[in-house]
């Protein structure tokens, strides 16, 4: 591993000026799951560390019936999980993160982390998308809010900008009813990172949908939401034909790799099979 100088701020201001003044060889540590890896590995080689392991307040979880949840970027997988506020307003979160690779990566890694590494793998981009995030990214000289959805660009790539740092993610206070699935199919244990992963949310009710948010880790170089497939349900009663439609579609908008979780072909077969089955699942949650 390459030297490196490592600094702690003591707060969010002097983080977005160091990370200013050094653009192009300083990385950001929180947990540390990805980083420390990548590092040992070096693929990164960064001559400046920046924990934001000190900035006060930047793991908080806080809940408004009229503002919805609001979580600060250094909040860990497990705090998340196991909110209150996540397990009673928001069970897609909570399913999402309790399968979140294993208890100890879970008290490690931050959502923050998790959403900047921009790897198509990780579960929680594609739950949170469903149900309209956004992300909120300072810089020195102010800040932006942009919908996760166009946060993520490509493998490994997102819209952060040099000198900017990912800050608080915002979902939206909670549409009842709603229906919710997230399935992560893996090919060893929950523990894995998904073959296919899947989160569906939808409102409606009497078998007819309002509207819904598919969303799919695992099967594209970016987590992605399948708009296409969405049209076909969206504002119709909903049908076995229209869900078997629905996922055909889904299939589609994928593009995936052949890798040891398996082929390309046999993931868009799997897309197909799990939508239907989340789609199903949802309504059911919808009309129970």
């Amino acid at each position: 591993m390459v030297k490196f100088d490592y600094i702690e701020p003591g707060s969010l201001k002097e983080a977005c000026e160091l990370l200013a003044q050094n653009p192009d060889d300083a990385k950001l540590i929180a947990g540390g799951t990805a980083l420390v890896i990548w590092m040992r590995m070096r693929l990164l080689n960064p001559r400046l560390v920046i924990s934001l392991e000190k900035i006060p307040d930047f793991n908080y979880i806080r809940y408004d019936d009229r503002d919805g949840l609001r979580i600060g970027a250094g909040a860990r997988h497990r705090e998340i999980e196991l909110a209150p506020a996540v397990r009673s307003h928001y069970p897609l979160l909570h399913e999402t993160f309790r399968k979140v690779a294993q208890p100890r990566i879970r008290n490690m890694g931050t959502i923050g982390g998790n959403l900047c590494q921009g790897d198509p793998l990780t579960d929680p981009g594609a739950s949170l998308m469903a149900l309209d995030a956004e992300v909120t990214l300072t810089h020195n000289k102010g800040k932006r809010t942009l919908p996760l959805e166009d946060f993520f660009i490509d493998y490994y790539q997102t819209d952060l900008r040099p000198g900017e740092i990912l800050t608080e993610i915002h979902v939206p206070p909670p549409i009842k009813p709603l229906g919710w699935s997230h399935i992560k199919f893996t090919p060893r244990s929950v523990e894995d990172f998904a073959t296919v992963g899947i989160a569906l949310t939808l409102r409606g009710g009497r078998d007819r949908c309002a509207d819904i948010r598919l969303a799919l880790n695992s099967v594209a170089p970016r987590i992605l939401r399948a708009k296409r497939a969405e049209n076909i349900l969206r504002g119709k009663q909903v049908t076995d034909s229209l869900i078997q439609e629905m996922a055909e579609i889904a299939a589609t908008e994928t593009d995936p790799m052949d890798d040891n979780r398996g082929s390309a072909e046999y993931k868009r077969e799997l897309v197909k099979v799990l939508v239907r089955r989340a789609a199903k699942e949802a309504l059911q949650r919808l009309t129970a």
